[in-house]
């Protein structure tokens, strides 16, 4: 489970989470888990990267206006 919510509520418990993995196998769960983490660190880095980009495109964009 990445995040997520627990309410307990008398004898009920409701659990809401934004991404879970299930299964009975921990080493199968373990692998799962460690290859959605290299995935989301992948990811996250791909989107640095881009936002970077972005933000230095912006700041040559405003330059050259200031300087117009």
């Amino acid at each position: 489970m990445d995040e997520g919510v627990l309410v307990k509520a008398g004898p009920d418990v409701l659990v809401s989470v934004r991404r879970a993995l299930g299964g009975t196998d921990l080493g199968r769960l373990r692998e799962a888990v460690e290859q959605e983490f290299l995935s989301l660190d992948q990811q996250e880095q791909s989107l640095r990267s881009m936002l970077a980009k972005m933000e230095s495109d912006l700041i040559h964009r405003m330059a050259s206006i200031r300087n117009d």
